[in-house]
């Protein structure tokens, strides 16, 4: 942030707050307490009438207030993410007064940028909660803990860059990168959404090397680049017309799973891979509960587990899980 962003920005926390100290600005803004102190001197010189207390803190004087302030289009942007975010987390009544401040936000900026933000909106989405999708590619969910969702949720980089090229519709130039690759390949794709769930940020997109849509998870893109080059919006589906054509929840099988304490403690991230869903205290040690599309590849992972796992509920699964066995028995006899 430059020096002009950063005074404007000191004074409207100033105008926001009763009082502010000069580490709680420094801490903010990441920067020195001397270049607090000199940037405080800037606002007072121009004269905003700034008052201040020993031991606590800056503030306004009375009666001093800034005229209207506009908001930038990338600010309304933001605004707009942020109440897609939060429609499965707030109470109806909370949300209801977000939105409403939203729509006076929309109100007051340019008839262009408010199309900016209709478009925005229709290629945009969220997963209630942002919990798994049960998705078929390389993207392997994250896990939900607080501590892993601050540090993921911060390396969710591009999300600016995105919005504007899916509006636009410019073919776009990454590096990606798999957890399975050890260098990332390069791909020129054709965005036609962003879509939040398993607690990332993912742009879909036609991949031109793979000649399909793809999902791409940001914080596992390296480099972005934006090219001149415009791609047809009819050509390629709307962001609900990909969603709608993933597996759909109702088709998921309800599995529920008993793991012994020795087991309980090797299952880790993998079981976000397989729709996990939540769990609690069992005698036996942890009952986990998952929504699956894979009950083929659910078996093959719980089979590593041998007699550490039990099936509670899910017949298909159990059934898979024999006929593997009966296979591996058959392979191995005689050994």
């Amino acid at each position: 942030m430059n020096r002009f962003d950063r005074v404007t920005s000191i004074l409207l926390l100033l105008q926001t707050r009763s009082v502010v100290t000069a580490r709680f600005l420094a801490d903010h803004f990441d920067v020195t307490l001397r270049t607090i102190y000199r940037d405080i001197r800037t606002l007072e010189t121009a004269g905003v009438p700034i008052g201040a207390e020993a031991g606590v803190g800056y503030f306004l004087e009375a009666g001093y207030a800034l005229p209207p302030i506009c908001f930038t289009l990338d600010e309304a942007a933001a605004l707009l993410l942020g109440e897609k975010l939060l429609q499965s987390r707030l109470d109806d009544a909370s949300l209801a007064d977000f939105q409403s401040a939203l729509h006076k936000v929309r109100a007051v900026i340019d008839r262009s940028d408010n199309d900016f933000l209709s478009a925005l909106d229709t290629d945009t989405a969220v997963l209630p909660g942002g919990e798994p999708f049960p998705f078929t590619d390389t993207a392997a969910p994250t896990p939900p803990d607080a501590e892993t969702r601050k540090r993921s949720d911060g390396e969710d980089r591009w999300l600016r860059e995105c919005r504007a090229a899916v509006i636009h519709r410019h073919v776009v130039s990454i590096s990606y990168r798999t957890p399975t690759q050890t260098t990332p390949t390069t791909r020129d794709i054709e965005p036609i959404g962003l879509f939040y769930y398993s607690w990332h940020w993912h742009l879909i997109a036609w991949c031109r090397v793979r000649e399909a849509y793809r999902d791409f998870r940001l914080d596992r893109v390296d480099t972005f680049a934006v090219q001149a080059e415009q791609f047809a919006r009819r050509s390629r589906l709307t962001l609900q017309q990909y969603l709608d054509q993933q597996p759909s929840r109702d088709g998921l099988l309800d599995v529920e799973l008993v793991f012994d304490s020795a087991s309980a403690r090797f299952v880790g991230e993998q079981r976000y891979s397989f729709g996990f869903v939540d769990e609690r205290e069992h005698a036996e040690g942890v009952q986990m509960r998952f929504l699956t599309h894979l009950p083929d590849y659910m078996a093959r992972w719980l089979l590593q587990f041998a007699d550490g796992v039990r099936v509670v509920r899910g017949d298909p699964l159990k059934a898979e899980i024999k006929r593997l066995s009966a296979r591996a028995a058959s392979h191995w006899v005689g050994l």
